[in-house]
């Protein structure tokens, strides 16, 4: 028996590859003195955990085309409202100071030419002050349509020169003593606003 079991351990090592690859040999004999032969595997080595490495941060050097593109639509977005909200602000200003008696000695001359009462002027405004959001609603207030009646005409040119007088004598004030956040933005805006006023037929857009 011992010369049977030197044979397979010597078998068992000839084929080996490595020293790590070499197991255990028992051989135990049964009741009846037959030999059983166990091989036992070796204890395999404890794997050690790697930390994963923190994924990059993203800067404008690696990111993705696609990421750049939805970037930019958010920034022109953000522009996009932020110049509505310029027009807004204009608008809802000239519309408070023309039905304030700080405006009358101003415009009660042109309200004269123009044949319009005070009265009419200020009601027709304040109905329309809240709805001011935007070109649309302040072009509306302007711009003069051929289906307008007498009044309305009327209307419109006297706000048109009130808003002007409004831009160039009242707007600084109202800017630096407002709880507007981006002032100067407001303030490099005021001239392309009376441009649009003087030629509303042109305000279909604005860009800061």
């Amino acid at each position: 028996m011992p010369y049977l079991k030197k044979k397979i351990a010597k078998a068992i090592l000839k084929n080996a590859q490595s020293p790590d690859e070499i197991n255990t040999i028992k051989v135990e004999y049964s009741d009846e003195k037959q030999p059983i032969i166990k091989i036992e595997e070796p204890p395999q080595p404890k794997q050690t955990k790697t930390k994963a490495k923190p994924a990059p941060k993203k800067t404008l050097k690696n990111q993705k085309p696609n990421e750049e593109i939805s970037a930019s639509i958010l920034q022109a977005k953000k522009t996009a409202n932020s110049a509505k909200n310029i027009v807004k602000n204009f608008g809802r200003a000239m519309v408070t100071f023309a039905i304030s008696k700080l405006a009358v000695p101003y415009i009660e001359d042109k309200l004269k030419e123009l044949n319009l009462e005070y009265q009419v002027f200020q009601s027709y405004l304040f109905q329309r002050k809240e709805n001011m959001d935007g070109i649309s609603s302040l072009r509306a207030l302007i711009l003069i349509e051929d289906f307008d009646d007498e009044s309305t005409k009327a209307i419109k040119q006297a706000f048109q020169y009130t808003g002007e007088v409004f831009i160039k004598n009242f707007s600084l004030n109202w800017i630096y003593n407002s709880k507007l956040g981006d002032k100067l933005v407001h303030v490099k805006s005021r001239f392309k606003i009376l441009r649009r006023i003087q030629s509303p037929q042109y305000f279909t857009y604005f860009k800061m």
